[in-house]
């Protein structure tokens, strides 16, 4: 393969199908011995419990305590004692004895050897990364070629800014592609590049991708190929026209908004050029998570981490003067998931969103509520005060003005400061959520793209689901056809989905930090009834 270096996992319980146990010792003298392979250990122990929280276990403790709590509330004596889990991106409650029954039958299907039922008996979740993982692993399998007129050319594509897991999504689409016998394309530059580009010598924006070149991309930021915001239709014959020079048969398209225009685009192009009568599916990757379809989108977890560090950060400033507020700018366009979520990270005073948007007796409330909150206090409590602002929530109250606005209102009982960290946002090292969920929803992209195989450019063009975007809605990996989501779930001139799924838990966060609500305060001088 001409790789130079490779990493072997062992689990702590690794055992094998006999039931002894794997040792990283004895791995380690199988491939020193054997493949002559120079070879060394590293046990990593307990550094694997980590330092700071991650931004998704601060979300997930904070959203299952709240759980708890209601789960309390609502219980009588008969209500059977409950765990409170997750699915996917669903907080559920399920009883304790048949969390402890599932618990052991999975140690009894191991212990008589029944692996499969083991692995079926574990969450569709793991089971799908662990196949994802198989797949993806090592691309020579011959034994897993399709038949010849089932092999395809697949062309993948980044559009937008760039989002954490964008190449790892590339990446694991590419030992898919090479898995099955299908051939990968990487569309440089997005469609400004193959517009422009496609044809350039030595080198064009068009490319077969080996497994040596994208190997290595799990682990990088940004995009190896190229992404930016241009769109179709800056030059549609020409798209098409590369589409047909270059043969594609299927598009896997990976981006935020941007990408779901494009796709848009091409669908309602499809009577017009033949070309776009193909299968082509979108993987949201944006920090904003604003794509209709899905839930989650690839990037917005490695945002959400560079963001809860650069609060951390600002909050030791603040904790240190004991008196001092900070109003701290985010990004996420016309969608509040970010501020939002990051407001539940961090234990945010306030978070201000575009859907609710900033108003004069909103902030006299906030700022009464902050006078009350010092003056009660006196200095003794060192946690700094946060107060989270989309950079869209408002053109009038930009985030320095309230900054000013509350620094004005304080009378010198306490300081006021604004912070923008800007696209410090959009991470570096991707998040290992963003890397392994790209993978499994690439793996699935795949999939989707490969069942139109051998299919006619008219049957495909007939079929609503050719053109799709794939997603997680609460407890399931969903493909949603793109003609349902722009007539039913998209909110264009917002750029967001019509009903966002974490709009609820913006009252979670005024909850928790004891933010007035507008009913129980004058809407004169915004003091608490």
């Amino acid at each position: 393969m001409g790789k130079r270096k490779t990493i072997v996992i062992v689990a702590e319980g690794a055992q094998d199908r006999d039931l002894n146990k794997i040792t990283p010792a004895q791995v380690k003298d199988l491939l020193s011995n054997r493949l002559k392979l120079d070879t060394r250990i590293t046990t990593l122990g307990h550094v694997q419990r980590g330092g700071n929280a991650c931004a998704y276990d601060r979300m997930l403790s904070t959203l299952q305590g709240v759980e708890a709590v209601e789960a309390v509330l609502e219980a009588t004596p008969e209500t059977p004692t409950p765990v409170i889990s997750i699915i996917e991106n669903k907080i559920v409650r399920k009883t304790l004895v048949d969390a402890v029954k599932d618990t052991q039958a999975v140690a009894a299907a191991i212990e008589a050897k029944d692996f499969k039922k083991a692995m079926s008996l574990r969450d569709a979740e793991f089971g799908e990364y662990y196949s994802a993982y198989m797949t993806t692993t090592a691309a020579e399998q011959p034994e897993l070629f399709l038949p010849k007129e089932k092999q395809m050319r697949i062309a993948v594509i980044h559009v937008g800014a760039p989002a954490g897991g964008m190449n790892a999504a590339t990446r694991a689409a590419v030992a898919y592609c090479l898995t099955r016998g299908h051939t990968p394309i990487a569309i440089h530059n997005g469609f400004p590049g193959l517009q422009r580009h496609h044809s350039d010598q030595p080198l064009g924006a068009v490319r077969e991708v080996k497994w040596l070149d994208a190997e290595g991309w799990t682990s990088k930021g940004g995009s190896e190929i190229g992404t930016n915001r241009g769109l179709p239709s800056e030059d549609m014959e020409n798209t098409a026209h590369a589409f047909s020079l270059y043969k594609i048969d299927a598009l896997f398209v990976i981006g935020g908004f941007e990408a779901f225009t494009a796709v848009s685009e091409m669908r309602k192009a499809r009577k017009e050029y033949a070309a776009f009568r193909i299968p082509m599916i979108l993987l949201p990757a944006t920090i904003s998570n604003n794509v209709p379809g899905t839930e989650y989108s690839i990037g917005s977890d490695t945002c959400l981490n560079a963001l809860v560090d650069y609060c951390d950060a600002i909050r030791q400033s603040a904790s240190a003067t004991r008196r001092r507020v900070f109003v701290v700018e985010t990004q996420g366009g016309k969608s509040g998931y970010v501020a939002t979520m990051a407001g539940l990270s961090v234990g945010a005073f306030a978070v201000y969103t575009p859907e609710e948007g900033i108003g004069i007796k909103m902030l006299a409330r906030d700022i009464e509520h902050l006078r009350a909150s010092f003056a009660e206090d006196r200095g003794q409590n060192r946690a700094g005060k946060l107060i989270l602002r989309n950079e869209h929530a408002s053109d009038t109250y930009t985030t320095e003005i309230i900054a000013n606005m509350i620094k004005e209102e304080a009378n010198g009982r306490f300081e006021s400061r604004f912070a923008v960290p800007g696209h410090v946002q959009q991470g570096g090292t991707p998040s290992p959520m963003d890397r392994v969920r790209a993978v499994r929803l690439a793996v699935k992209c795949m999939q989707f793209l490969e069942s139109f195989a051998g299919r006619s450019a008219d049957s495909i063009e007939a079929d609503e689901r050719s053109l799709a975007v794939i997603g997680i809605k609460g407890a399931s990996v969903v493909t949603s056809s793109m003609v349902h989501l722009e007539a039913k779930e998209t909110e264009w001139k917002s750029r967001r989905p019509k009903d966002e799924f974490w709009l609820g838990l913006k009252t979670v966060v005024d909850t928790l930090s004891g933010r007035p609500k507008a009913t129980d305060c004058c809407t004169e001088c915004g003091k608490h009834k």
